[in-house]
């Protein structure tokens, strides 16, 4: 059946939303390269553009640019040398890791769709954040608590299910209703919340499905805001990708790494994550129900080269409920960690390319230098290097003497390429530099 015009409109609504989200990521992920890019295009352009005697540029001068031809010496793809991390996946059900930002270090394999219980609650918070969203310290709206609110108190705490509860005419802020949804779990908030955010349960769940799609979730699917639906369902492998995205929210890494919070009418509520405080972990979300048995996200941050990575463990349908859960999902969490390495795009020194300047018809060996910015991967990852080089502008004058460029010259930039995006490299430079681009050099066309 083809979408109605509504879930059309709110398919496209979190597509959007998604995307704006993945695009803020990726730029994290390229200031390093994009700044080293930039500051070496910056050098470059000075350097071709300062010439004694003065002068002024003509406009078809100032609009040529040229670079060196790099001819590259390095195998364009790399694996990294070494058995891939055996992580240990549990005998029971599925696991998988992820690390924030860069991708899935690996999933236990024949990975099946599950019931996930209350990991559903991930995506409940991941959506009302992205249409509502709140900056560090900010409480967001007050929402009253109606009749049918304490409703649904009643009936979740007659199924013994999770709950916080709540008073006719209580106020509770967005940030503490996430706090009552992420911590102790509760099902009647993950229920208002979605109401609040899409105006009905189907609305909300149509919204949940759709960023599934959008975010490459192709194994999960949603079926209500809480996960007491066990068609709420998908894999390990998909749980920490979300659980990944969901930690790069700063409201939601405050909220997690309580081990309880105070409420006015409830008292101080605890957070359900048997895992929290060991070995560093810092959240993120834990569920339960007979169907789906014990499943359990954590993350904890670890120090890779220097640089500081968030780790995210899954297992779902864990024997000894939540705290068998913790248990696989601590393996997990330590086998990937110690699985991860800082890669250099390329040993300082190395020769990577030879550079040739087609407007003196000289090449130059280019070599690693320092400065390179390290790869976060794990043994069997597959990289891809390639070379950009820098641009240069001709001198500004005819018969103006170029100013001579320092010795080693600058001439591109080393590109590591990971199945995220780009993910690190380092410069290229020339022992001896380059002769400097004559004044009215047009480049040959092609």
């Amino acid at each position: 059946m083809l979408p109605g015009p509504d879930e059309a409109r709110l398919r496209l609504e979190a597509r959007r939303r998604a995307d704006r989200a993945r695009r803020r990521r990726a730029r994290v992920r390229r200031n390093r390269i994009v700044a080293g890019l930039v500051a070496l295009a910056t050098v470059a352009t000075a350097v071709g553009l300062a010439a004694g005697g003065g002068g002024h540029p003509t406009k078809a001068a100032a609009d040529i640019v040229v670079s060196p031809r790099l001819r590259p010496l390095l195998a364009r793809t790399v694996v990294v040398p070494g058995t891939p991390p055996a992580l240990g996946w549990p005998a029971q059900g599925e696991g998988a890791v992820a690390v924030q930002g860069i991708g899935l270090v690996g999933a236990s394999p024949h990975q099946r769709i599950l019931p996930i219980a209350s990991l559903t609650k991930m995506m409940t918070a991941y959506v009302v954040l992205h249409d509502h969203p709140l900056a560090p310290g900010q409480s967001g709206p007050s929402l009253v608590m109606a009749a049918h609110d304490v409703a649904a108190y009643v009936a979740e705490t007659q199924a013994d299910n999770s709950n916080v509860p709540v008073r006719l005419g209580e106020r509770l802020s967005e940030l503490q209703l996430l706090e009552a949804l992420l911590l102790p779990s509760a099902d009647n908030i993950a229920d208002r919340l979605g109401v609040w955010d899409a105006g009905s349960d189907p609305a909300f769940v149509a919204r949940m499905n759709a960023t599934a799609r959008a975010l490459g979730l192709l194994h999960t699917h949603y079926a209500d805001a809480s996960g007491l639906d066990p068609r709420s369902r998908s894999t390990a492998a998909d749980q920490a990708r979300l659980a990944s995205d969901l930690m790069a929210l700063p409201v939601v890494r405050a909220i997690v790494v309580h081990p309880s919070l105070p409420f006015p009418v409830a008292g101080t509520v605890p957070n359900y994550n048997p895992a929290l405080g060991t070995d560093g972990i810092v959240g993120v979300k834990s569920g339960f129900t007979p169907q789906a048995q014990g499943c359990l996200a954590v993350s904890a941050y670890r120090i890779v080269g220097g640089r500081h990575v968030l780790v995210v463990a899954v297992s779902l349908d864990q024997p000894d409920a939540l705290y068998g859960a913790a248990r696989a999902a601590e393996r997990l969490l330590g086998g990937a960690t110690a699985a991860l390495l800082a890669l250099s795009p390329s040993p300082t020194g190395t020769p990577v390319a030879t550079a040739a300047a087609s407007w003196a018809g000289t090449t130059a060996t280019a070599r690693a230098a320092p400065g390179a910015v390290p790869t976060v991967g794990w043994p069997g990852l597959r990289l891809v290097r390639t070379l950009a080089p820098v641009l240069l502008r001709p001198t500004t004058a005819p018969g103006a003497a170029s100013i001579r460029t320092r010795s080693p010259q600058v001439v591109g930039r080393l590109v590591v390429h990971a199945p995220w995006g780009i993910d690190g490299g380092g410069p290229v430079v020339t022992s001896r530099p380059l002769p400097p681009v004559p004044a009215g050099y047009v480049p040959p066309v092609g």
